[in-house]
């Protein structure tokens, strides 16, 4: 299956990242690498208490976890086409889904 990345943004930091959710409304998310480890992604999602960065952790076996109670899934793309449609397995987000995608600016 093919995946469309442009809710990537790659090198993005937290506060570049909110000032491109800052227009957006709650609901809008966009994935990034992690500042603090640069083989790890963060989620970062507009709500309405304002922004959240959510960690993706690997398991032994490889496999993607959205913060700490999602299921394992084989990719990030996975991960996020499944919670478009379900509700966030994250304490606060509980009542959200990736509805919204931030798309990358392509000139």
């Amino acid at each position: 299956m093919a995946w469309t990345l442009r809710w990537y943004h790659g090198s993005l930091s937290r506060a570049e990242a909110e000032s491109l959710l800052t227009l957006c409304k709650e609901c809008s998310y966009l994935v990034r690498n992690s500042q603090t480890n640069s083989s790890d992604y963060s989620l970062s999602l507009r709500s309405c208490q304002g922004f959240m960065h959510i960690k993706f952790s690997q398991s032994k076996e490889g496999k993607y976890i959205l913060g700490q109670n999602s299921l394992p899934f084989s990719s990030i793309p996975e991960v996020i086409h499944y919670y478009t449609t379900r509700k966030l397995p994250i304490r606060g987000a509980e009542h959200l889904s990736l509805l919204f995608p931030v798309l990358v600016q392509t000139l």
